[in-house]
């Protein structure tokens, strides 16, 4: 494909490859038990001066959380887990939203509209907010009776169920407008039947479309996760911990070092010790960033044709014009009373 030519392309897929196998790498290589760990600075003479968290240093770069966890190795150590979320979440959206979308489009026009008038709603719903109200009981409220991997679960389900509508329906019209062409009815014509015409003719031209929207169902995952993460609402599960001893004051505590769950868990630390909340925020940042690099790329590429598809250029034959000699007027006569006669 020549979309990998363009550099806009490949600077954002190779910043996105490099968080993701990097931070499997990194993981295998540095496990949590043998993660950076400074709870207590000391001056040159050993003495304590600052106490966990501790700012940005020449010893941790990123600075600590309240626990001296170093914060670069709990970003590099969460974004396999942020990321593999939203790209398997993206994933199945479309998988099954392109399914649901073809099978609409085979449907009768009446049915294509009102299906499309009734999930029409669903690019204006506050998905934020649906999301919050159906995920918070599960993963805040009755976590004593749901283990980690039950929650896990249960908020990738929803959250691959709450776009699929707008998917299908995007899908479906697409291809809707596609099957008016007039090939398309020669198709039929020459005998063409619906599940050829999907595999040789729709599929080629919705496969560009596909991967855009791909890009796209990517970040919009990780800005849902983010509010999410705001909100107290963990997709790698919810635990909750005393920050004093003596008092029952108990906040939640992400299970993983997922980046929405660790912006969610410190965004108290937002005015004293802000770097805590950067540092995800940074992560996201840049990944949604890398995104877009990729998503424009495939616009440029893909859209400003004006077609998805590529045209295959028959080859013709070359005719040579065989030249005819001049006849007389005798010769013309006797052929015109031949024919005549036959």
């Amino acid at each position: 494909m020549f979309v990998w030519k363009s550099p806009l392309f490949l600077t954002g897929f190779l910043i996105i490859l490099s968080m993701f196998i990097g931070s499997i790498v990194y993981t295998h290589y540095v496990p949590n038990e043998k993660q950076p760990v400074l709870k207590i600075l000391y001056d040159k003479d050993d003495k304590p001066v600052d106490s966990a968290p501790l700012a940005p240093s020449k010893e941790m770069p990123f600075g600590t959380d309240q626990f001296g966890v170093s914060m670069l190795h709990r970003v590099i150590d969460g974004a396999k887990y942020t990321l593999g979320f939203a790209f398997l979440i993206a994933f199945m959206r479309l998988f099954v939203g392109t399914l649901l979308g073809l099978i609409l489009s085979q449907l009768p026009k009446s049915i294509q509209r009102n299906t499309s008038k009734l999930f029409e709603a669903f690019y204006y719903a506050p998905a934020t907010i649906i999301s919050y109200l159906i995920l918070f009981p599960v993963l805040q409220i009755f976590t004593w009776s749901i283990t980690r991997t039950e929650q896990t679960i249960f908020a990738i389900l929803f959250l691959i169920l709450i776009a699929i509508p707008p998917v299908m329906v995007t899908v479906a019209n697409e291809t809707s407008k596609f099957l008016e062409n007039e090939f398309i009815s020669s198709v039929k014509v020459l005998g063409g039947r619906r599940l050829h015409t999907l595999r040789k003719h729709v599929l080629p031209f919705l496969w560009p479309r596909l991967s855009i929207v791909y890009s796209q169902q990517v970040i919009a995952t990780l800005l849902l996760v983010a509010h999410l993460g705001v909100l107290k609402v963990f997709i790698g599960g919810t635990d909750f911990i005393t920050l004093e001893p003596l008092s029952n004051n108990t906040v939640p505590f992400a299970m993983i070092n997922e980046w929405s769950s660790m912006l969610g868990a410190n965004i108290h630390q937002i005015r004293s010790n802000r770097w805590i909340v950067f540092v995800p925020l940074a992560g996201f940042a840049l990944a949604i960033l890398a995104l877009n690099f990729m998503v424009e790329a495939l616009k440029q590429k893909y859209l400003a044709q004006g077609s998805y598809t590529k045209v295959r250029r028959s080859k013709r034959k070359k005719t040579t014009a065989i030249p005819v000699k001049a006849l007389s007027k005798k010769q013309f006569e006797k052929v015109m009373k031949t024919g005549t006669d036959g």
